[in-house]
Parts: structure tokens; sequence; C-alpha cells
């Protein structure tokens, strides 16, 4: 299913939550770019140890920092059990990408796919309903 084919509030949700994952991938894309220009004399290797050392440098940094980790895994646990129970496929790869491009996107991402299976199965759902309706509607008064 596709965002085209997805109405009402199925499609407002998966609307908020692209222009979660757009908006979050342009400000904490901004941001990386802009430590990773700023520490660019280190290599490859000491941009990532800089940022580990300023993301940890504080109790401020590191409460930060900690809270982010616990809440990644707490979102891990309900990105694979809904995962499971909407058969999203690649899970992993929504887990994986919070630290790779930023929880904010892959989480939103994560959303949108499964408001996408929540739509379709709604539809799924809706569409043998109203068919059936339709039936007993035409040969309701031709039975006797």
């Amino acid at each position: 299913m596709r965002l085209g084919d997805v109405r009402g509030r199925d499609r407002a949700l998966c609307t908020l939550y692209g222009l979660f994952a757009v908006g979050g991938g342009l400000v904490m894309g901004t941001l990386a770019i802009v430590f990773v220009v700023r520490n660019a004399d280190a290599g490859p290797l000491g941009v990532i140890e800089n940022f580990l050392r300023d993301a940890t440098r504080n109790l401020a940094s590191q409460f930060i920092y900690a809270d982010l980790a616990l809440i990644w895994a707490a979102l891990a646990a309900f990105m694979i059990i809904e995962a499971r129970r909407l058969g999203i496929r690649h899970v992993w790869a929504y887990i994986v990408g919070a630290p790779a491009l930023a929880l904010v996107v892959s989480f939103s991402v994560f959303m949108y796919v499964r408001q996408l299976k929540i739509a379709a199965m709604n539809d799924a759902h809706a569409e043998p309903t109203s068919t059936a309706m339709t039936t007993h509607a035409m040969t309701r008064g031709t039975q006797r």
C-alpha cells in the first residue's frame, strides 16, 4: 500500500510520521555535518572518538546519552513486537538505523510503515463487509 491509497486518519498519521522523519533527518543531518566538519582533522576514527568523548563529557551529556540509549532499547522492543504482529519485514534495519541516522528518523520511518500496514489491514477487513452488505441489500427483496 502507498500513501496515495491511504485515506482519513491513517493518511494524516502517515503524513505526520513522514514529516518527523524528514524534519528530524534535516536537523540531525545538519548537526552531524557540522560536527564532522569541525572534527575533520581528527580523521574518521577520531571523529567517532571525539563524538563519544563529547557525548559523555559531563553529567548533563551523560544523562541525555543514557536516556537516548535506554529509549532506543525500549523502542527496539516495541518495534520488534509490532513488526511481528503486523508482518513488517527487516525490523532490524530500523533498530540499527537509529544510531546510524538518528532515532527520530528511524523510528518515524518505522511508524510510517506500521501505519501503512494498519491501513492495509483496515482496508482488507472493510472490503468483505462492504461487499457482503451490498450483496445482502441487493437480494433482500428477492427472498421469500
